[in-house]
Protein backbone atom coordinates (compact mmCIF):
# COMPACT_ATOMS: atom_id res chain seq x y z
CA UNK A 1 0.00 0.00 0.00
CA UNK A 2 1.32 3.40 -0.67
CA UNK A 3 0.83 6.35 1.61
CA UNK A 4 2.69 8.96 -0.30
CA UNK A 5 -0.94 10.11 -2.35
CA UNK A 6 -2.46 11.55 0.65
CA UNK A 7 0.37 14.11 2.16
CA UNK A 8 -1.51 16.96 1.73
CA UNK A 9 -5.22 17.35 1.96
CA UNK A 10 -7.56 16.37 -0.68
CA UNK A 11 -11.11 17.59 -1.09
CA UNK A 12 -14.00 14.95 -2.30
CA UNK A 13 -17.30 15.73 -3.47
CA UNK A 14 -20.91 14.53 -4.67
CA UNK A 15 -24.11 16.43 -5.61
CA UNK A 16 -25.17 15.64 -1.96
CA UNK A 17 -21.65 16.70 0.06
CA UNK A 18 -18.22 18.28 0.28
CA UNK A 19 -15.65 16.92 1.90
CA UNK A 20 -12.93 19.57 2.77
CA UNK A 21 -10.65 20.91 5.53
CA UNK A 22 -11.75 22.15 8.88
CA UNK A 23 -10.78 25.69 9.35
CA UNK A 24 -10.67 27.85 12.22
CA UNK A 25 -14.34 28.88 11.82
CA UNK A 26 -15.36 25.90 12.31
CA UNK A 27 -14.58 25.72 16.04
CA UNK A 28 -17.86 27.42 17.32
CA UNK A 29 -20.13 24.36 15.59
CA UNK A 30 -17.68 21.58 16.64
CA UNK A 31 -17.86 23.08 20.12
CA UNK A 32 -21.62 23.09 20.24
CA UNK A 33 -21.74 19.76 18.36
CA UNK A 34 -19.33 17.92 20.33
CA UNK A 35 -21.62 18.59 23.66
CA UNK A 36 -23.72 16.00 22.71
CA UNK A 37 -24.09 13.02 25.60
CA UNK A 38 -24.10 10.37 22.59
CA UNK A 39 -20.44 11.41 22.31
CA UNK A 40 -19.72 11.53 25.68
CA UNK A 41 -20.90 7.53 25.81
CA UNK A 42 -19.82 6.42 22.27
CA UNK A 43 -17.09 8.78 21.18
CA UNK A 44 -13.44 9.04 22.30
CA UNK A 45 -13.84 12.87 22.26
CA UNK A 46 -12.33 14.57 25.43
CA UNK A 47 -15.03 14.60 28.15
CA UNK A 48 -16.10 17.31 28.58
CA UNK A 49 -15.03 18.59 25.54
CA UNK A 50 -14.27 22.19 25.49
CA UNK A 51 -13.57 25.21 22.83
CA UNK A 52 -9.86 24.65 23.11
CA UNK A 53 -10.06 21.60 22.30
CA UNK A 54 -12.03 22.22 19.06
CA UNK A 55 -9.45 24.89 18.19
CA UNK A 56 -6.70 22.32 18.88
CA UNK A 57 -7.95 19.23 16.96
CA UNK A 58 -8.56 22.03 13.68
CA UNK A 59 -5.21 24.00 14.00
CA UNK A 60 -2.48 21.66 15.30
CA UNK A 61 -3.79 17.54 15.12
CA UNK A 62 -5.31 17.26 11.72
CA UNK A 63 -2.79 19.56 9.58
CA UNK A 64 -0.12 17.53 11.51
CA UNK A 65 -1.99 14.33 11.44
CA UNK A 66 -2.04 15.05 7.35
CA UNK A 67 1.43 15.95 7.06
CA UNK A 68 3.06 12.94 9.13
CA UNK A 69 0.35 10.43 7.25
CA UNK A 70 -1.22 9.34 10.67
CA UNK A 71 -4.60 10.23 9.76
CA UNK A 72 -6.69 11.85 7.56
CA UNK A 73 -9.72 14.11 8.25
CA UNK A 74 -12.21 15.87 6.57
CA UNK A 75 -15.27 18.10 7.40
CA UNK A 76 -18.66 17.51 6.29
CA UNK A 77 -20.54 20.11 4.20
CA UNK A 78 -23.80 20.56 2.07
CA UNK A 79 -22.88 21.27 -1.67
CA UNK A 80 -24.47 24.56 -1.26
CA UNK A 81 -23.72 25.64 2.48
CA UNK A 82 -20.07 26.31 4.34
CA UNK A 83 -21.31 25.50 7.60
CA UNK A 84 -19.76 21.97 9.27
CA UNK A 85 -21.88 19.23 9.64
CA UNK A 86 -19.43 16.83 11.22
CA UNK A 87 -15.94 15.06 10.31
CA UNK A 88 -15.00 11.56 8.91
CA UNK A 89 -11.35 10.75 9.49
CA UNK A 90 -8.97 7.51 8.11
CA UNK A 91 -5.92 6.50 9.29
CA UNK A 92 -3.99 5.06 6.89
CA UNK A 93 -1.66 2.97 8.81
CA UNK A 94 -4.33 0.87 10.02
CA UNK A 95 -6.93 1.38 7.74
CA UNK A 96 -9.42 2.58 11.05
CA UNK A 97 -12.40 4.96 10.02
CA UNK A 98 -14.17 7.23 12.22
CA UNK A 99 -17.15 10.07 12.05
CA UNK A 100 -19.88 12.16 14.03
CA UNK A 101 -22.36 14.13 12.65
CA UNK A 102 -23.87 16.87 14.37
CA UNK A 103 -27.78 15.88 15.56
CA UNK A 104 -29.17 18.56 13.78
CA UNK A 105 -28.24 17.05 10.48
CA UNK A 106 -28.50 13.58 11.07
CA UNK A 107 -30.99 11.27 8.67
CA UNK A 108 -30.26 13.00 5.67
CA UNK A 109 -27.71 10.43 4.20
CA UNK A 110 -24.65 12.80 4.87
CA UNK A 111 -22.60 9.89 6.80
CA UNK A 112 -22.80 7.39 4.73
CA UNK A 113 -22.13 8.88 1.31
CA UNK A 114 -19.05 10.27 3.24
CA UNK A 115 -18.09 7.26 3.93
CA UNK A 116 -18.83 6.29 0.14
CA UNK A 117 -16.54 8.92 -0.90
CA UNK A 118 -13.09 8.55 1.10
CA UNK A 119 -13.56 4.56 0.82
CA UNK A 120 -13.79 5.10 -3.07
CA UNK A 121 -10.89 7.92 -2.65
CA UNK A 122 -8.91 5.38 -0.57
CA UNK A 123 -9.36 2.25 -2.55
CA UNK A 124 -8.85 3.85 -5.79
CA UNK A 125 -5.32 5.68 -4.69
CA UNK A 126 -4.10 2.95 -2.78
CA UNK A 127 -3.91 4.54 0.30
CA UNK A 128 -5.53 1.28 1.63
CA UNK A 129 -6.82 -1.79 0.57
CA UNK A 130 -9.25 -2.37 3.00
CA UNK A 131 -10.97 0.00 5.95
CA UNK A 132 -12.23 -1.07 9.89
CA UNK A 133 -15.01 0.07 11.27
CA UNK A 134 -15.83 0.13 15.05
CA UNK A 135 -18.05 1.10 17.83
CA UNK A 136 -18.96 0.58 21.07
CA UNK A 137 -21.75 -2.14 21.41
CA UNK A 138 -25.00 -0.28 21.02
CA UNK A 139 -24.28 2.74 19.02
CA UNK A 140 -26.68 1.18 16.49
CA UNK A 141 -26.65 4.56 14.30
CA UNK A 142 -22.65 4.06 13.50
CA UNK A 143 -23.45 0.50 13.07
CA UNK A 144 -26.49 1.28 10.22
CA UNK A 145 -24.19 3.27 8.47
CA UNK A 146 -21.64 0.77 8.31
CA UNK A 147 -24.27 -1.45 6.76
CA UNK A 148 -25.60 0.37 4.46
CA UNK A 149 -22.25 1.26 2.90
CA UNK A 150 -21.46 -2.57 2.68
CA UNK A 151 -18.85 -3.59 5.52
CA UNK A 152 -18.73 -6.90 6.83
CA UNK A 153 -19.89 -7.36 9.77
CA UNK A 154 -17.23 -9.09 11.71
CA UNK A 155 -18.34 -10.00 15.20
CA UNK A 156 -17.52 -8.33 18.99
CA UNK A 157 -13.92 -7.68 20.10
CA UNK A 158 -12.15 -5.48 22.22
CA UNK A 159 -11.85 -2.19 20.19
CA UNK A 160 -8.44 -1.36 18.54
CA UNK A 161 -8.92 2.28 19.46
CA UNK A 162 -7.99 3.27 23.24
CA UNK A 163 -11.01 4.81 25.23
CA UNK A 164 -10.68 7.94 27.47
CA UNK A 165 -9.67 5.83 30.06
CA UNK A 166 -7.14 3.94 28.64
CA UNK A 167 -9.35 0.32 27.98
CA UNK A 168 -10.50 -1.16 24.93
CA UNK A 169 -14.37 -1.94 25.51
CA UNK A 170 -15.97 -4.61 23.27
CA UNK A 171 -16.87 -3.25 20.34
CA UNK A 172 -18.94 -4.15 16.91
CA UNK A 173 -16.68 -4.36 13.93
CA UNK A 174 -16.55 -4.46 10.25
CA UNK A 175 -14.80 -4.41 7.43
CA UNK A 176 -14.85 -3.16 3.89
CA UNK A 177 -12.27 -4.38 1.17
CA UNK A 178 -11.41 -2.73 -2.33
CA UNK A 179 -13.14 -6.01 -3.37
CA UNK A 180 -16.06 -6.24 -1.41
CA UNK A 181 -19.60 -5.52 -2.85
CA UNK A 182 -21.02 -2.33 -1.55
CA UNK A 183 -24.67 -3.57 -0.82
CA UNK A 184 -25.96 -3.84 3.13
CA UNK A 185 -25.06 -7.39 4.43
CA UNK A 186 -27.86 -9.38 6.22
CA UNK A 187 -25.51 -10.81 9.11
CA UNK A 188 -25.66 -7.66 11.33
CA UNK A 189 -26.88 -7.76 14.80
CA UNK A 190 -30.81 -8.02 14.70
CA UNK A 191 -31.45 -4.44 15.97
CA UNK A 192 -28.98 -3.07 13.65
CA UNK A 193 -30.85 -5.23 10.29
CA UNK A 194 -34.13 -4.15 12.14
CA UNK A 195 -35.84 -0.82 10.34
Amino acid sequence: MSRALAMKPVELSSPLLRLDQPVAADSKLMFEYCQDPLFERFLTVPWPYNATDAETFISRYIPSAWKSKDEYTWALRAVDKPDLLGIISLQPGSGSIGFWLGAPHRGNGYVPEALRLVADWAFSTDVVDAIHWECLVGNIASARVARKAGFIFQGQAPSMSPYRDGSHPISWQGRLRTVDDRSPKDDWPDEVVAP
